[in-house]
């Protein structure tokens, strides 16, 4: 499988795609989330450089600036075809995720749906998000097992 992907580009929005029809995805609040500012670091870890206000139904996240995370979780070859980088919704979706398992009283399972859905709301293709959430939920579930 092979996938094409174009980084966003500051000033241009990314619209909202859903395959099956122009309405936006279930759950997903109009409009778009900010552009977090992240620096990638020597480690291949990513830093939040300045404060991100996340909105998501009907919710508002503020994740800090200093905030670190490893992103996607995944060998660099696969990590690259799925869109990693600074300029990459999918890994802002990522270092998202793992700053919600910081957040006390958010289970696993909240943060992997809410993974989801901020990678519709970047304009992920349905069919990718859904991919990357099942992958995620399934490393989830493995966690939850080995307790």
């Amino acid at each position: 499988m092979s996938c094409s992907i174009e980084p966003y580009r500051p000033g241009n929005s990314v619209p909202i795609r859903n395959n099956n029809s122009s309405q936006k995805p279930p759950n997903v609040i109009s409009g778009q989330p900010d552009r977090p500012q992240l620096t990638k670091l020597q480690n291949g870890h990513y830093r939040v450089s300045e404060p991100w206000k996340i909105k998501l139904n009907g919710r508002v996240w503020d994740v800090p600036k200093g905030y670190s995370s490893n992103g996607i979780t995944a060998p660099d070859y696969i990590k690259s075809s799925l869109g990693d980088g600074v300029d990459y919704p999918e890994t802002w979706s990522a270092v998202y995720h793992d700053w919600l398992f910081t957040q006390p009283g958010i289970t696993r399972q909240e943060a992997d749906r809410l993974f989801e859905q901020l990678l519709l709301a970047y304009g992920v293709s349905a069919q990718k998000a859904r991919m990357m959430y099942s992958v995620v939920a399934r490393y989830s579930a493995s966690k939850e097992q080995s307790r």
